[in-house]
């Protein structure tokens, strides 16, 4: 008699396995099938498993398989004592998306307001409006301060126009709820969000007016934007930084005029000196208009922190390049966060046309980026030694050659085989002396380049 095995069992019986690997395997086995209850039910399980490899195979099987049990089974687990198992569960469901939404709402009606807060946020962050009945409800019937907030902000997420008029009504409730309130209103967007900013705006205080600066940035019209240039003479400290965001949103989207004067500028500087990176973006956009040294050394600082943020700065570098070589030393010197990143971009710029660079530079401008990238030959970051050696070469070979011995203290491996490339173009005994040294280097793969270069040399 041939016994015949039950695949389900066998299934259900791998997934409780002593073996971690066998449980990882027969989770990831399972992200194309259809689940049974009691599959889905033993796999939601698994996201309090003590092996990570398991919980990581959960992770994706679960966000991948489209079987409608599994929110229902997940959602449980919010509730979970384990702060890594509420985490996990929550961050499945979130990739999950819109099809988690009805368990999640079903789960909402029987948790404590921890777990309320904890399931709003999450539907806040999925951004479906279907979820708007059940947040507005829950903000209706709740008195607890954490949770209120938690369907502000989600409300204001999904974009649901209907919650003004429920949001607005409890402003005065709470003074704790009033950056939020004004965080979400400005997310929704309408024109009675607006007309309410400007009702309540000299009301407030600062914190709260933060709030209602960057709203009004979403948000805000041509009258916005001219109210927020005449706060430019009444705001000090951090109101500057959503100031100048909002400013040139509004100028972007109406296509509006910045008055590029003295205070406008002052403004823009301290934004792109002290904000966080979030407003230095814009900062960025309004300072490339401005002439002036100081304005282009400003730019010069920024370079770097954010891709986006270089994007929007190197096409007035480029176009300056000269006012570039003339202002890169002095901040060199000052051996800035961005030091890699500028002698990184000296470097691009000058490999363009060294000699037409060269030609429009003084001896003394030479001087000084010469001075600036020695002054770098004893940094502890490597690429920088690496991109300082590479560009006193490319301005002055002359001066580089001087500095053969402080730059052959190089312990880098990488760096060594670079210089020995860059010595393998030049002639003369300064640079010769300097291979065969690299030629008894302790560093196999370097003395063996370094003899290569050599018996190259020698055959010319």
């Amino acid at each position: 008699m041939v016994r015949i095995e039950n695949p389900h069992l066998s299934k259900i019986s791998q997934l409780k396995s002593d073996d971690p690997s066998v449980r990882s395997m027969a989770v990831e086995a399972l992200i194309n099938e259809s689940l049974t209850d009691e599959i889905a039910e033993i796999v939601c399980l698994l996201v309090e498993d003590p092996d990570k490899g398991v919980r990581n195979s959960v992770d994706l099987m679960l966000a991948l398989n489209s079987s409608p049990q599994i929110p229902y089974n997940l959602v449980k687990h919010i509730s979970s004592s384990n702060i890594s198992t509420r985490n996990l569960a929550g961050e499945i469901l979130l990739k999950i998306g819109t099809g988690a939404i009805n368990a999640m709402v079903e789960y909402l009606k029987i948790v404590n307001n921890d777990d309320k807060k904890f399931i709003v946020d999450i539907l806040g962050l999925i951004g479906d409006e279907k979820a708007a009945p059940d947040i507005l409800n829950l903000l209706n019937n709740n008195n607890n301060d954490n949770v209120i907030m938690a369907c502000i902000e989600a409300l204001g997420n999904l974009h649901h126009a209907e919650a003004i008029d429920v949001i607005l009504p409890i402003y005065e409730k709470n003074e704790l709820y009033k950056p939020t309130i004004i965080e979400a209103i400005g997310r929704i967007g309408t024109p009675k969000a607006l007309d309410f900013i400007f009702l309540k705006y000299n009301e407030e205080d600062d914190l709260t007016k933060f709030s209602m600066i960057e709203s009004l940035g979403l948000v805000g019209n041509e009258e916005a934007f001219f109210f927020l240039l005449s706060e430019l003479n009444e705001i000090e400290g951090p109101l500057i930084w959503p100031t100048v965001e909002s400013i040139f949103l509004l100028k972007e989207k109406f296509s509006l005029n910045v008055p590029y004067d003295e205070r406008m500028k002052n403004m823009v500087l301290k934004t792109s000196e002290e904000a966080p990176a979030k407003y230095k973006k814009p900062a960025a956009n309004l300072l490339t208009a401005f002439d002036g040294d100081e304005t282009f050394a400003a730019c010069l600082r920024l370079f770097g922190d954010d891709y986006e943020t270089d994007e929007i700065i190197k096409p007035k570098i480029f176009e300056e390049a000269q006012t570039f070589f003339e202002i890169v030393p002095s901040i060199i010197n000052q051996s800035p966060p961005n030091l890699k990143n500028l002698l990184g971009l000296t470097l691009e710029l000058v490999s363009m046309d060294v000699e037409r660079v060269k030609e429009n530079l003084s001896n003394i401008q030479i001087r000084n980026l010469t001075d600036s990238f020695t002054r770098c030959l004893d940094n502890p970051d490597e690429e920088i030694r690496k991109s300082a050696t590479e560009n006193l070469f490319a301005f002055d070979q002359s001066t580089a050659v001087l500095f053969l011995d402080k730059i052959l203290e190089d312990d880098n491996i990488w760096n060594k085989l670079w210089l020995l490339e860059i010595l393998g173009g030049i002639n003369s005994p300064e640079t010769e002396h300097a291979i065969s040294e690299l030629a008894n280097d302790k560093e196999e793969m370097v003395s063996e380049r370094a003899k290569i270069i050599q018996s190259q040399k020698s055959v010319f």
